[in-house]
């Protein structure tokens, strides 16, 4: 009913307020040209704003800055040209009239002046940042983290919208990519590799219930799914490759925000009138943890993040400064039942919390026209924990265990890049990380105490002894080269080497990349991408031990250290049809081979590749790099981009999961669903007075999760699993609609949005996992996220 009565309003409240009447409010659009290869400034670059009855535009000034002002609120285009390069067209940006929007665009130079040359009408839309990517790869923007339903103005979240791309759960944001484990993936920010940038954080996990990354800071940014380019290491299922944008340098803008998220404030603009200095800062603090301070409502999530990025430029190139930081933490209390009196109340809590921080440099200097270098300096930690403790009506009697861990990380790199003529660029470049590890536990051993019908009457602990590890100096090297060569304006090669060492127990990996596009005609192209990729294990893995009694002593071996990297063999091939203006067609084919992959001598069912979607990671003895896994599937893609504003998106991937442990017997991996379909579309109604309402729909159905059977006859493990059997059973299929409505208004030096975001609007229950309830002695379903409305209100001047 709550459901039907929302959309029934909002739909009463647009029908009266249709309108096609030109904005009243004016806003300002500017940025700079550059050429794609060397980033040097375009002079006299032509831009004219497109699909208005204004006569607009302008050309770029010595340093390729551009600027159109007085140019309407809501929708708009632009094209740039330049003699000797391909012209660039950008259509429905988004101008507000509480934000100055700054585009910078990418010329790239053609091979042969009086060859045909390729014109894409919704160029800069889909093409990834990166040149030396050809294949399974596009960008993304701000707009669309937002814009698509059930996003949550979360990258990775929307990049669940993509072909091969899905979703471990409601619950967290951890993406599966093409069958491949979360761990997989890398995460980069301003071209760095960073650690999981999410709360409630875990070591080895890549992500997390709310991400960190603040989309209100971002640009536009890379996403890839497979055969990625020689510059990206140590991961084998895909890479974010973030950018945040600069502050405005020319005025000073601000932001405040109020979500389910969280209460949000921002600012940006310049150090001072006369500089091209900027700086841009926010802040998150969740909302839900507010309420628990102030209404002390139990079991709330706590966690509060700031982000930054200072600008510089200088005469030869500039100077940046960015970070984030995050903290969290939830209580859980559950009352002992058994054990708690009518004078005494107790309790056990659980406190899981942790901490993350990433601070780097980067310094650009150019030689000239054709060459530039860009040294890089950075510190980033993470510091999960998790305390458990009894409690006595409501105070702490004993602490029952103590777990923090520290992974610090310290990066040197560096990168060349030039530009030798319109045919050939080279990438050189390395990296130096140096990990150094932290782990405390100060823990416990729980047992079950049973009665005569074998069920659980209550649970006792044995305290262990506490133990601490410290390891410094676990160093990452890594060196890659990139070349591209342009046959001509059609036919473009990519090759490329990355070289990876880790010293700490000195195993290499040398991995070769290339990639071929044919751009056939205007509106045909082909891709075929190969890359041997590989990745570390967890680092924790590394340094863990296994204890073990001899003569009353306890002898502590590290069993795991030598373990190699996983490695795979990556082959993807892609076709591309742009069937008219807006509307493209795309469809790939790949296959992986994946090999040293660790897996348990004793339990035959464990192996990395399942390793990654939760909370959990098991500390499982003696690995050995002998596991193989193998991906195949094909994906395809429509996508219609806004125009007339309207747009969709609809994606399918079909595809087979599965791997081999020490015995040679293929079973399923956890992440073999074997189909994905995603549907999402939006359509914007201008409204009276200067706003618009903002419809977005997306449709989800996907196969199953794998789980391991539960079964209660089985007696040799508490979760009563049959190990025997794993991966073997499906859940029924995952089907998810959500809705995101959006209402914005313009004022003359504001912007205001509201937005109600509907997940799961028909409150369908998709089963998550089976669990084994050892006090009743049945098996109880887990189910995902029910039906839940999340608002927001944004505010922009």
């Amino acid at each position: 009913m709550l459901r039907s009565n929302i959309l029934l309003a909002i739909w009463l409240f647009a029908a009266t307020q249709i309108t096609l009447a030109e904005s009243d409010y004016t806003q300002t659009i500017r940025g700079r040209v550059l050429d794609k290869d060397s980033h040097m400034p375009l002079i006299g670059a032509t831009i004219v704003l497109l699909d208005s009855t204004l006569d607009k535009g302008t050309i770029t000034d010595v340093e390729g800055y551009y600027k159109l002002e007085n140019v309407p609120v809501g929708k708009c285009g632009i094209s740039v040209s330049y003699m000797g390069y391909r012209p660039e067209t950008y259509n429905n940006l988004t101008l507000r009239s509480g934000k100055e929007l700054i585009l910078d665009v990418e010329m790239e130079e053609n091979v042969q002046w009086m060859e045909e040359v390729v014109i894409k009408a919704f160029a800069g839309k889909e093409d990834p940042l990166n040149d030396m990517a050809a294949i399974s790869a596009r960008s993304f923007t701000v707009e669309e983290t937002e814009k698509y339903a059930g996003s949550w103005g979360d990258p990775a979240r929307m990049a669940a919208n993509y072909a091969g791309v899905f979703t471990a759960g409601d619950q967290r944001n951890d993406i599966i990519i093409r069958g491949n484990s979360p761990i997989g993936l890398i995460w980069r920010l301003e071209g760095i590799p960073v650690p999981n940038p999410n709360h409630f954080d875990v070591l080895g996990a890549t992500g997390g219930p709310v991400s960190i990354l603040n989309n209100n800071l971002l640009a536009r940014s890379d996403f890839f799914t497979s055969a990625f380019p020689a510059e990206y290491g140590n991961g084998v299922s895909g890479v974010f490759d973030l950018n945040m944008r600069n502050g405005n340098n020319q005025k000073r803008e601000y932001l405040a925000q109020l979500s389910f998220g969280g209460f949000e404030l921002g600012a940006e603009g310049p150090f001072s009138k006369k500089s091209k200095a900027s700086y841009l800062v926010n802040y998150r603090y969740s909302m839900l943890g507010l309420l628990d301070e102030l209404l002390w409502v139990e079991a709330q999530p706590h966690y509060q993040d700031l982000s930054f990025k200072l600008n510089f430029p200088t005469k030869s190139g500039r100077i940046s400064v960015f970070g984030l930081g995050g903290a969290s933490y939830i209580d859980f209390i559950e009352e002992d039942t058994i054990n708690s009196t009518p004078e005494i109340k107790r309790e056990f809590r659980g406190r899981p919390a942790s901490a993350t921080g990433i601070i780097g440099l980067n310094h650009v200097y150019f030689f000239g026209e054709k060459t530039r270098i860009i040294n890089s300096l950075a510190y980033t930690t993470r510091r999960p924990s998790m305390e458990v403790d009894s409690l006595e009506n409501e105070t702490e009697s004993l602490q029952l265990g103590k777990y923090e861990s520290i992974e610090d990380k310290y990066l040197v790199s560096s990168k060349v890049i030039s530009k030798f003529n319109t045919k050939n660029t080279a990438i050189l470049g390395f990296s130096f990380q140096n990990y150094s590890l932290n782990r405390k536990m100060d823990d416990y051993e729980s047992f079950e105490i049973r009665n005569a019908q074998n069920l659980t009457i209550r649970d006792s602990i044995a305290l262990r002894d506490p133990y601490e590890v410290n390891i410094d100096n676990m160093v990452l090297l890594q060196a890659y080269v990139n070349w591209q060569h342009r046959f001509t304006n059609k036919l473009t090669a990519n090759t490329g080497l990355h070289y990876q060492n880790f010293i700490y127990n000195n195993t290499t990996s040398i991995e070769p990349r290339v990639s071929l596009k044919w751009q056939i005609t205007n509106k045909h192209s082909m891709s075929i991408g190969y890359g041997l990729h590989s990745q570390l294990q967890p680092l924790f893995y590394y340094y863990q031990i296994t204890r073990t009694e001899s003569a009353g002593q306890d002898i502590y071996t590290e069993t795991k250290r030598n373990l190699d990297f996983t490695k795979s063999h990556q082959l993807v091939a892609g076709y591309d049809w742009t069937i008219s203006t807006n509307l493209r067609f795309k469809s790939e084919a790949y296959y992986q081979s994946l090999f040293n992959i660790p897996v348990d001598k004793q339990d035959k069912y464990f192996s990395m590749v399942n390793v990654g979607a939760g909370f959990y990671f098991p500390d499982m003895d003696s690995l050995v790099n002998k596991g193989t896994g193998e991906n195949y599937g094909v994906e395809f893609t429509l996508e219609k981009f806004l125009s007339k504003k309207f747009y969709f998106l609809v994606t399918t991937s079909i595809f087979n999961s599965t791997y081999k442990q020490i015995d040679g017997v293929k079973r399923n991996t956890a992440y073999n669903g074997n189909f994905i379909f995603n549907a999402l579309a939006g359509y914007e109604v201008p409204l009276r007075n200067n706003r618009s309402l903002d419809f977005n729909f997306k449709v989800v159905w996907a196969g199953g999760r794998r789980i391991i059977p539960v079964d209660p006859a089985i007696t040799i493990n508490d979760e009563r699993r049959d190990y025997s059997r794993a991966y073997e059973e499906q859940v029924p299929d995952y089907l998810r609609i959500d809705g995101r409505i959006s209402l914005i208004r313009h004022k003359k030096k504001s912007t205001h949005e509201f937005a109600i975001d509907l997940t799961n609007i028909t409150n369908r229950s998709n089963e998550y996992d089976r669990n084994y309830n050892s006090s009743i002695n049945e098996v109880e379903i887990e189910y995902q996220q029910k039906f839940f409305p999340m608002g927001l209100y944004r505010i922009n001047f």
